[in-house]
């Protein structure tokens, strides 16, 4: 899998993504790929351009944050008043990051996008 610094180095050229840095609460994924990562504040306005889903997954115990990878299905309002859920398919994870979210996100809110 690849190392990875950057949340623009995951995506291609002409690629908006949205990216969410999650301990794993409200992240589901099934064996194709579809799911979901939910309870953000963010306006669903913002995600009308987004190509792709990044997680930055930092589960506790683990020393090294996995990146996962998949195609922007959408958002529902999450039970959550004022909250989203972040639709994907085809979920992958495709690597891993050492960077702390701050430098891999560009930003210390835990929902960031990347454009390349």
């Amino acid at each position: 899998m690849a190392l990875y610094s950057t949340a623009q180095e995951v995506i291609s050229p002409n690629q908006e993504a949205v990216v969410v840095f999650t301990h794993g609460d409200n992240f589901f994924v099934d064996a194709l790929g579809n799911g979901y990562t939910g309870n953000w504040v963010v306006n669903p306005d913002n995600l009308e351009d987004v190509d792709k889903v990044i997680i930055y997954l930092r589960r506790d115990g683990e020393n090294i944050n996995r990146i996962f990878l998949g195609n922007y299905a959408g958002c529902r309002k999450s039970p959550e008043a004022g909250r989203q859920e972040i639709r994907f398919n085809h979920l992958q994870e495709i690597g891993t990051t050492y960077s702390n979210w701050i430098e891999f996100a560009g930003g210390q809110n835990p929902v960031a996008y990347a454009r390349r």
